[in-house]
């Protein structure tokens, strides 16, 4: 599958209903979490750092699609720009 086609599919996906509601209930599960936390009196170092994490890769997870369509249009203008070789000798 070409670069092209894949910063194709990401887009669509970024943009599709589908996303949207993922989005949106991820968004809503993190605002929970938070509150939970921010809540709970109870709770032990290790259960904060493992909600911390949690809502850290939820985030990382939204963040993807944009993070890996930048990655692969900096891979696709690299591949496409000219190739660079030394300065090319004058002849006059």
């Amino acid at each position: 599958m070409s670069l092209k086609s894949q910063i194709k599919d990401l887009i669509e996906l970024s943009e599709s209903r589908g996303w949207a509601t993922l989005n949106s209930t991820m968004k809503d599960e993190i605002v929970s979490l938070a509150l939970l936390m921010a809540r709970s009196k109870e709770m032990s170092s290790q259960e904060v750092d493992f909600n911390r994490g949690a809502i850290w890769a939820a985030e990382q997870m939204l963040n993807m699609p944009v993070k890996l369509i930048h990655k692969m249009e900096g891979e696709l203008s690299f591949e496409e720009a000219p190739s660079r070789q030394g300065p090319t000798e004058r002849t006059d």
